[in-house]
């Protein structure tokens, strides 16, 4: 893996990032405000571009210093100071994600992933992280680095019932709410039941943050075991979170404990995730649109019909979804962490989401 260059994020970012950030087909429109430090330092990398032998050097213009210095009103705006700090700490964690994505086995083109990173990061970005972009980045740094958690392949960590319980580690895509996530299987040698995902981070002081417990992907989810993950609703007189997102959150601060891991933070909300998901949806009908289109046009084929298939079930999950999605990402997830607190006695909340912050904190013993 080849680490990128200083000034040869600075070129990436200005000369093609901030473009496809500015016209908000893939991500939110947001301001990067730049003050004459940060001015001084296009300037000075625009006149003395990074070169590399083998490499195509994109080459800051003004056209791209106008547009990183143009302030749309009506978006969120991230005030940027001391611009050498800034793409410091960019490079820094770009970097590290990198090196991270390798550790899990999945190389990247260097250049290509960093442009990607840098237009979908900010989609992490809380309250607080917004007010504070250098804070962000620091524990963005922080969440890539601490691999306490890592596991590379499946190991059983429990038993549920007959069945053996085995976990293993992911590395998130930048889009998703954490850097990586933690996934429990409940098996034996006929069924499988992969619970859904917990998304997690830990920073330098092993604090760990939980963006999400979200349901799994996997096809081969047997209803025998999700029969008897119901059990765990008996006694209880609200059960409103899916019993399988308990399942899977029990488990997973089973592993915290066995690491020492005392305190959880959960985020209350990523500022820019509900207009996000505004724009997927939008780009989930013209995929709707185009391969029906294709359809119409020439004759049908196997693969074509799948792939059409595959987009509708898409553009009907998220179509008017936001609101739910929003839900999920917030009130139905600190439902979930005050359900916990009903079966097992070591963990309490600590403090009130509405006064103390824009966070929910737990204490394990």
């Amino acid at each position: 893996m080849r680490k990128l260059e200083f000034k040869e994020i600075i070129e990436l970012f200005a000369e093609r990032v901030i473009y496809e950030i500015k016209n908000g087909r893939d991500v939110p429109n947001i301001n990067f405000k730049f003050h004459e430090d940060g001015i001084d330092l296009l300037n000075d990398v625009k006149n003395n571009p990074h070169e590399l032998k083998g490499y195509w050097t994109p080459n800051i213009s003004e056209d791209n210093i106008e547009k990183i210095m143009t302030q749309d009103e009506e978006v969120l705006t991230i005030d940027i100071p001391d611009a050498y700090r800034f793409f410091f700490l960019l490079t820094e964690v770009i970097n590290a994600s990198l090196e991270l994505n390798e550790k899990y086995g999945y190389p990247e083109l260097e250049r290509s992933y960093a442009m990607y990173f840098m237009r979908r990061i900010w989609l992490r970005m809380g309250i607080e992280d917004l007010a504070n972009v250098y804070n962000f980045l620091e524990k963005q740094l922080e969440f890539i680095n601490n691999d306490l958690l890592d596991t590379y392949d499946y190991t059983q960590v429990d038993e549920f019932n007959d069945y053996k319980v085995k976990m293993r580690t992911y590395c998130n895509p930048t889009w998703d709410e954490s850097n990586r996530s933690m996934v429990f299987s409940i098996t034996d040698e006929k069924e499988d039941y992969e619970l859904p995902h917990v998304l997690y981070d830990l920073d330098k002081d092993n604090n760990c943050y939980i963006y999400g417990v979200q349901g799994a992907k996997c096809s081969t989810n047997s209803k025998k075991i999700e029969r008897k993950l119901y059990k765990i609703n008996k006694g209880i007189e609200n059960p409103n979170v899916h019993p399988s997102k308990v399942h899977a959150l029990l488990y997973f601060i089973n592993e915290l404990k066995k690491k020492g891991i005392t305190t959880i933070v959960v985020p209350s909300i990523q500022v820019l995730n509900y207009d996000y998901h505004i724009i997927l949806t939008e780009r989930a009908r013209e995929d709707v649109i185009r391969l029906g289109n294709l359809m119409a046009t020439y004759y049908s084929t196997t693969s074509l019909d799948r792939e059409y298939e595959r987009a509708v079930n898409w553009f009907n999950k998220l179509n008017n979804n936001e609101d739910k999605i929003s839900y999920l990402k917030t009130e139905e997830l600190f439902n979930l962490m005050y359900r916990i607190t009903e079966h097992d006695p070591d963990i309490r909340v600590v403090n009130d989401v509405n006064i103390q912050g824009d966070y929910l904190k737990l204490k394990l013993k």
